[in-house]
Formats: C-alpha cells, structure tokens, sequence
C-alpha cells in the first residue's frame, strides 16, 4: 500500500510539473507577478497534502474533491481543505511582492547601467 502511495504521488507531481511549464507559457504575456502568483498557486495545489485515511496523505485538492462528491459533512472536508485555502491566500501577496522585488531590481539594473554609459561618455571627452 505504501509503495503504491508513493507511486501515485510521483505521478501527480510529474503531471502536475508538466502542466506548470505548459501554463507559464500560455501565460507568457502577463506580468511576472500575476504569473508567479498563479505559479505559486499551482504548487500549492500540488504539494499540500491532506490525510485520506488514518496512514495515507493525497493531494488535499483531490481528497477534498472526493469528500464532495461523497457527501461527507462538511466540517471534514473544510477541516482537511483549511491548509490549502491558506496556502492559496497566501500564494497571491507573495507572487505580487515577488514580481514587484524582480522589477525594482531590474529599474534599478537599468538606472545604474545608464549612469555608467554617462559616466564614460563624459571621461572619453
């Protein structure tokens, strides 16, 4: 059973890699904070587990898509769907903060480059 859990979980990751590099290049046109926050997002999706039964975790999108769908009361599935929702709230201020720190930095790349093409423009006369 153990062994069969893990296999499950490779796969998923593989497949859930695969589609990862499959959306960041449909979403190549938006901006690179709206991007990693939909990243970050897809990760958590992933990687946060939720226990299925007593020894086995599963993907905790899966497990509460199936506790849906298999009417168990809802203060299970919100109780193993509780790390998720805030792994995807948090997933959004840190994707922002991310594309904002990228852009400071490259204005500032940019800004620097400048002074310096000034600079030696102004010593070579």
């Amino acid at each position: 059973m153990e062994s069969l859990v893990l296999l499950s979980w490779l796969a998923y990751l593989l497949c859930g890699l695969l589609l990862l590099l499959a959306s960041w290049k449909l979403l190549y046109w938006l901006p690179f904070g709206v991007k990693s926050s939909i990243f970050l997002s897809q990760v958590a999706i992933l990687v946060i587990p939720a226990p299925v039964v007593n020894e086995a975790l599963a993907p905790a999108f899966i497990v509460v898509v199936l506790d849906l769908l298999s009417g168990v009361p809802a203060s299970i599935w919100v109780e193993k769907a509780l790390p998720l929702i805030l792994a995807l709230v948090a997933a959004w201020p840190l994707g922002l903060a991310w594309g904002w720190i990228k852009a400071k930095r490259e204005t500032s790349q940019v800004e620097q480059k400048s002074e310096a093409d000034e600079e030696d423009a102004s010593q070579t006369n």
